[in-house]
């Protein structure tokens, strides 16, 4: 939707970025003109996120994650732009018109999620009252779910073929119910609830929204647990069962631990373990890990102990690894899942669990590579070095690949040096980029550079507009620095700046006006960098003069002109 500019700067000015900030991240604080805090975006200890209340600006110095006030609500919620701004707007108390079309699109899915909320309801009531539900209830029993629990998670039942028929007495059509992902029609013709009769997990967004459902069978029908389709608001890859009810804990401790089914979640969070999450029915993925690191620290993955566990465990690990998040394994008995080892040792044992079957990363993969290849032949320490060393390179950070090098040499027994190589034959990319990187901030850590002389003055300017009239647009042969000088002198500030540009060129942007330098006297140095641009753009006419007369090519005007340029540049002091 197009929303006029005057507005969105007056929901911008009304959202102070320091006071929603800190909203999200309780440990800002001030350094100098700025504020700091670890990073959300990525996993960090020493503190690379800076926010500039003057500047109505955020960047990462570490990932490179950069924008205003809605970028960061969108990052954080993993919001649209539009809901970034309406999110915003509805809590700055600021109306927004909108257009008869853009009504309608954000109808259809507010319709999608007041069906969404109108079914768990449906379904949370029948669990508690219906004569049907008796097994649910008898089920949840058995696995020690308590009434308060029930209530968290807002668990319920769906009893067979009365989802549809309650809908259509609200008003709604069977179509609506099959965008929102709860029934679909077969090929006979007849409607298929995909909850019917089986035990409902409402699965819930960090915003606290009901966006699917996931079922556990209390028949003999199968699959044993079946999970709602993608639709336009929902997606698999983007969201964690549990994660939206373990937020209060999350913002305190910062420590996830990644389980695989719901009741693996459920049960722990019952027994007051915080950070227990689960993916939903697919397999860990890059978006996942983004949304780990955002909410934790550290990171400990708690899979089944079977071959098709550990796989997953890998995975897993590969992700998190190529996202800079720390990580560990844990592991429970064979054949004892998550609740079960709870419901009967408690919460004091299974942390001890946790923390003595602890292994780091390397720990695991080496453990899992030498179980493979079980043969101690030269041969097969190669092959094995080779595996750990592909596992190695998908982390960009230097001291963490060292560690592990020197952890294989020692483990596999082979030449410290010699493993060195084989790593540097492989001629890993130190900066790996993921595929889908639409919805969120990257977590590569920058290349830092010197910046140019038009960089510099263009800096200048930013943080001293007063500066901006005694400066010609013609100072400016790169094209992003002359768009940029171009908005700043139109009279933008520098988040409305931020606002027209690529997210590429908004961490270019960023890196120039949120740490600039401050200078004791701003004209002068004003006047040096103006002076040195100057200088370079006379050695290079200069230059491509030389070749012409070195090529035999110039006349008399371009010999005269050399002459005078190196006259100047002589008495410049070049």
């Amino acid at each position: 939707m197009a929303i006029p500019e005057d507005i969105i700067e007056k929901i911008r000015l009304s959202s102070d970025i320091n006071a929603v900030v800190r909203e999200y991240l309780p440990d800002l604080r001030r350094a100098g003109r700025n504020w700091k805090a670890c990073c959300p975006f990525h996993n960090e200890k020493t503190p690379s996120f800076v926010v500039s209340p003057e500047k109505g600006i955020f960047r990462c110095f570490g990932c490179g994650a950069a924008g205003d006030v809605f970028k960061f609500v969108m990052l954080m919620d993993n919001l649209s732009w539009i809901e970034a701004v309406r999110k915003l707007a509805k809590k700055s108390g600021i109306e927004i018109q909108e257009t008869t079309r853009d009504v309608v699109r954000r109808c259809e899915k507010t319709k999608l999620f007041e069906i969404l909320e109108s079914s768990a309801t449906f379904y949370h009531s029948h669990l508690l009252k219906s004569k049907s539900a008796s097994a649910a209830r008898e089920y949840i029993a058995r696995r020690g779910i308590t009434q308060e629990t029930i209530e968290k998670f807002r668990l319920g039942y769906a009893p067979k073929g009365q989802l549809l028929q309650s809908a259509l007495k609200k008003g709604w059509t069977s179509e609506d119910l099959s965008k929102a992902g709860l029934i679909t029609k077969t090929q006979s013709g007849n409607f298929f609830e995909y909850m019917s009769e089986r035990l409902v997990f409402p699965i819930i967004d960090v915003q606290g929204r009901v966006v699917a459902f996931g079922g556990r069978t209390l028949t003999e029908q199968n699959p044993k647990y079946l999970n709602s389709p993608e639709t336009v608001i929902y997606s698999k890859s983007s969201n964690l069962y549990g994660l939206f009810q373990t937020l209060p804990q999350l913002r305190k401790e910062r420590r996830i631990i990644v389980l695989e089914g719901y009741m693996d979640v459920v049960i722990p969070q019952q027994f007051g373990v915080s950070g227990a999450v689960a993916s939903l029915g697919t397999a860990f993925t890059p978006n996942h890990a983004k949304l780990i690191a955002r909410y934790g620290d550290n990171v400990t993955l708690l899979f089944d102990s079977d071959d098709a566990g550990r796989t997953a465990t890998q995975r897993a690990l590969e992700i998190l690894v190529e996202d800079g998040v720390e990580c560990t394994v844990s592991a429970l008995p064979e054949h004892v899942d998550a609740d079960e080892y709870l419901n009967a040792n408690g919460k004091e044992a299974f942390l001890k669990l946790l923390e003595s079957s602890s292994k780091s990363a390397i720990d695991f993969m080496t453990d899992r590579v030498s179980k493979s290849i079980a043969s101690d032949s030269s041969e097969a320490k190669a092959k094995k070095i080779s595996l750990l060393l592909d596992f190695v390179s998908k982390s960009s950070n230097d001291i963490v690949r060292r560690e592990w090098v020197k952890n294989i040499s020692q483990s596999i027994n082979v030449d410290e040096d010699a493993v060195w190589r084989e790593f540097k034959k492989k001629k890993v990319s130190k900066y790996k980029t993921p595929k889908d990187n639409s919805n969120f901030a990257g977590t590569q850590k920058e290349n830092k550079r010197d910046l140019s002389l038009e960089e510099n003055l263009l800096s200048l300017v930013l943080s001293n507009r007063n500066l901006a009239q005694s400066v010609s647009a013609e100072c400016f042969q790169d094209a992003k620095c002359q768009k940029v000088f171009g908005l700043a002198v139109s009279g933008l500030s520098d988040a409305e700046i931020l606002h027209l540009l690529s997210q590429e060129d908004a961490q270019w942007f960023t890196a120039l006006t949120i740490d600039a330098i401050e200078y004791r006297d701003s004209r002068e140095i004003l006047r040096i960098i103006i002076k040195d641009l100057e200088n370079l753009r006379i050695e290079k006419r200069r230059q491509d003069l030389s070749q012409l007369i070195k090529q035999q090519k110039a006349g008399a005007q371009e010999i005269a002109e050399f002459a005078k340029l190196t006259k100047l540049l002589k008495g410049s002091g070049k």
